[in-house]
């Protein structure tokens, strides 16, 4: 199902303000800003996307992306909806000036708030029982997504990798070195998507687990440019899609453009 875009939300380009919120947020690592630093992380949401819908992406035409909504009342859409109470992330791609409200994933995210002494921590709640909901909605495709913040290893916990450095855009590297990388993030992932995997209770909700930072980046310069792959599951079609639903979607995006956040494929 397609639908025709009459006005495009603006697009933020890097280096200009997305989304402003409470220091308080940032500073307890909150699930809104977690989840808000996600979605501007343009690199990170697209490999997080690409792990949850592979199929679609890698077809994608010229002039595509998606259009993110975040924290959106349920009832905007599903107005007899009781549950769950609002969408985490609600991605919708377009294909030039369509949208493809038949692509339409909801993801519904939960923060692990993790450390090096506490590896093992995880979320008050899985975010699986929003998900299910979510597909009794009638959504095409839904996900949960865990956000992983944690500390930084002590140095002697850090293990030697290999590395190398790009030299130019045609893909010229230098020589290739040793360096000590604190390989806390991989761990922690590794851990998100295994128990994610064991507590998932249907194989067609989409799996994702995302180290987004470290939770004082300014006390991990070694690491603040470091960027971490994504794990998960692909999210595979409900069989109970509602085209009504899908509408009240387009419906929504033509009253609300700029409610909308714009992430190209490049």
């Amino acid at each position: 199902m397609r639908w025709r875009i009459r006005e495009r939300p603006r697009f933020i380009p890097s280096g200009e303000v997305a989304y402003a919120m409470p220091r308080r947020l940032m500073t307890s690592n909150a699930e809104q800003a977690l989840t808000m630093e996600f979605v501007t992380r343009r690199r990170l949401f697209g490999d997080g996307y690409i792990t949850l819908q592979p199929d679609y992406f890698w077809g994608m035409p010229p002039a595509s992306g998606v259009f993110i909504l975040a924290f959106a009342p349920t009832q905007l859409f599903a107005p007899d909806a009781t549950r769950p109470g609002d969408i985490d992330l609600l991605v919708v791609p377009y294909e030039g000036d369509d949208l493809v409200l038949g692509r339409t994933l909801a993801i519904e995210v939960k923060v692990v708030r993790a450390s090096y002494a506490r590896p093992g921590r995880s979320p008050n709640e899985f975010g699986f029982s929003q998900a299910i909901a979510l597909r009794a909605l009638g959504f095409p495709y839904v996900a949960v997504a865990h956000l992983i913040v944690a500390d930084q290893s002590p140095e002697e916990a850090w293990q030697e990798m290999l590395a190398v450095t790009v030299l130019d855009d045609r893909g010229t590297v230098g020589d290739r070195r040793m360096m000590r990388v604190d390989t806390l993030p991989i761990a922690l992932s590794d851990r998100t998507l295994g128990r994610l995997q064991k507590a998932s209770p249907d194989d067609d909700i989409g799996l994702l687990s995302a180290f987004v930072r470290h939770v004082d980046p300014a006390a991990a310069p070694k690491d603040r440019k470091a960027f971490w792959h994504t794990q998960g599951r692909e999210a595979r079609l409900n069989r109970y899609v509602s085209w009504g639903l899908l509408a009240n979607i387009g419906r929504l995006f033509d009253a609300n453009p700029k409610w909308w956040f714009d992430n190209p494929r490049r």
